[in-house]
Parts: structure tokens; sequence; C-alpha cells
């Protein structure tokens, strides 16, 4: 078994790399090339915690694993991660586990490619700022990948904790700065009344702007929320926008900024237009004028980090990394 850490993912894939993945990985999901059986998770700490246990396939490439993620909130006031993942990588013709990865920067850097190939196919092509909701590991990879999609001048970036943000900020700044400005903002309505594209990355259980303050033409990425109960985005952001997931069974049992304003009447099923695959493949439309706000809730599939995970083992096999044990 190859062991390979975060340093060695790091190193042998970049951004660009895992957002042409991701749009091979949704040509195959559309095609109905995967298998993705349902995700156990076990809610722990009276529902404020979870571990979930991922498996996934995807035929053509054989790709084959699991993935055991854990999300603790509270972690924040500690030096652990809130997020933390391992992946495992099994040949499909022994069966045998061939390598164990880190799994979250895996986790956050193809959760960010899969919004930036959303963000390339339903934001406006002239897009130039991009909020931020969120400043730990998710929100770095959020604007990483939309960095690779549009001509971003403007980045603001907003957290209840603002030490984060400003930390955040300051960070890009210092790597990207050229030709783009990123700013700490201390309030959620100056992000969302001057951003084209908006990402939600939080842990937030309940919304984090206000929707009526949305512009027109404006994009929106959730991917913080994953639980039935819990959501980042209000009624009104969900009834001012035409709606786009990552994969609609899965949205619709797990992404409570659907769901709720779904039980409550505020839409139905068929509000939501297209999956993702539907849109790479061009079986459905996106946006259809530059006044649309539209909406794409992710929350994830297993063989996003399958595929990511098996094409860096390949690499680490060619280059010689990581650690056989």
């Amino acid at each position: 078994m190859r062991l390979l850490t975060r340093d060695d993912i790091r190193k042998l894939i970049s951004m660009r790399e895992v957002i042409e993945l991701m749009k091979t990985l949704f040509c195959e999901v559309g095609k109905g090339n995967v298998v993705i059986p349902d995700r156990t998770m076990i809610d722990l700490n009276n529902g404020r915690d979870a571990i979930l246990f991922m498996p996934g396939f995807v035929t053509k490439s054989r790709s084959i694993g699991v993935k055991v993620v854990s999300v603790f909130p509270e972690n924040i006031s500690t030096k652990i991660p809130t997020t933390n993942a391992t992946v495992l990588l099994n040949d499909p013709d022994t069966g045998k586990v061939i390598s164990m990865l880190e799994g979250g920067y895996i986790t956050s850097v193809r959760t960010g490619a899969v919004s930036a190939v959303a963000t390339e196919l339903l934001a406006v092509k002239d897009a130039r700022k991009l909020g931020v909701f969120g400043s730990g590991v998710q929100a770095r990879t959020q604007i990483e990948a939309i960095l690779e999609v549009r001509n971003i001048e403007s980045v603001k970036i907003y957290d209840v904790n603002h030490e984060s943000s400003n930390k955040l900020a300051l960070e890009f700044q210092s790597v990207k700065g050229n030709g783009c400005v990123f700013q700490p903002v201390e309030s959620p309505d100056d992000l969302v009344t001057d951003s084209q594209v908006i990402v939600t990355a939080t842990t937030s259980e309940t919304p984090v702007f206000d929707g009526n303050l949305l512009r027109d033409g404006t994009h929106i990425n959730s991917i913080g929320s994953f639980k039935p109960h819990v959501r980042e985005v209000d009624d009104q952001t969900i009834t001012r926008s035409k709606i786009f997931v990552d994969a609609r069974s899965l949205s619709l049992k797990e992404g409570g900024d659907l769901i709720i304003p779904l039980e409550k009447g505020l839409i139905s099923k068929d509000d939501v237009q297209a999956d993702l695959g539907e849109l790479v493949l061009g079986k459905k439309k996106g946006r259809e004028s530059a006044d649309e706000i539209t909406f794409f809730k992710s929350v994830g599939m297993s063989v996003q980090d399958i595929v990511v995970a098996n094409a860096v083992y390949k690499k680490a096999l060619d280059n010689n990394v990581g650690v056989e044990f």
C-alpha cells in the first residue's frame, strides 16, 4: 500500500488538472457510468458533528474506493481542522487496498473544482467580482478554482471570525495580488451587493445573507451545508434563482438549502433545472439571460474524491512519490 500525504498530493496535481478531471467525471455521471451507493452518515454529539463513509466506482477509469470524512465544526476553536478525511483506493482486479491518501486536501480541491465547472457554465461571462462566505480550507480552494475560470479582479471575504478573513485576504493578496484585490469585509450585505459570483463555504446552520439583496445576474455556489436541516441560503435566494445541482437525487435528499423550501411549498422538485452532468453534456440549458440569478447546490459525491485520488496515485507511481508499507 502506498501512503500519500497532503504535501505529496499538492505537488502531484494542480487545480487546473482537477477542474478538467471534474468535467470528464460529470460527463460519465451524466451518462450513468458511475456507481454511487448511499453514503452512511453517523451523527455525533446531538447531531452537531458527523462522520461519513462514502464508497464509489467509476466504470470507465475503473477507479474504486471509499472516503471517510468527518465534520466537527467546534474544531475551529482548536488547532484541529473542522473537516478531516482519508481516501482508500482499491485495485479493481484484486480488491486489494493499494493506496491511502490524505483526503482533506482532495475534498477541498475537488469541491473547488466542481464550483469552478458550475461557475464556468452558469456565471455571466464578464464576471469580475467574487464574494466568499467563510475563510477556512474550503474557502481557499473555492477562490483558487474560480480564479481559473473567470478574470476576477476583486474578491471580498466575509467570516464571523474577522481575524480569519483578514488573514486569508492577506495571504491571497501576497500570492495572487497582481491584478486582483482581496478584501476582508465586516458586513454580509457589503459582499452580496458587490459580487457577481458568490460562494457559501461555511459551517453555519442558518442563512448567511439576505437574498433580497442579490443583484440581477448573480451566480451562487452553495457548498457548505450537507444535512437536511442545515442551510446557508434563505428562501428569498432560492425563490429568486434558477436552480442547478451536482446530483439531483443526493441534493434533494441531503441539501437543506433545497429541502427546507421544498417542505414549505415554496419550490417543487421540478424547479431544479438540471444537474451538472446534464449541463456538461449539453443536455440541458444553463443561464439563458444576463439578468438571471443562478444557484448551484453541491453536496458532493464519493466519485469526485476517488477519481482525483486515482489520478494522484498513478502520478505517484510514475514519479516514485509516497511511502510503500
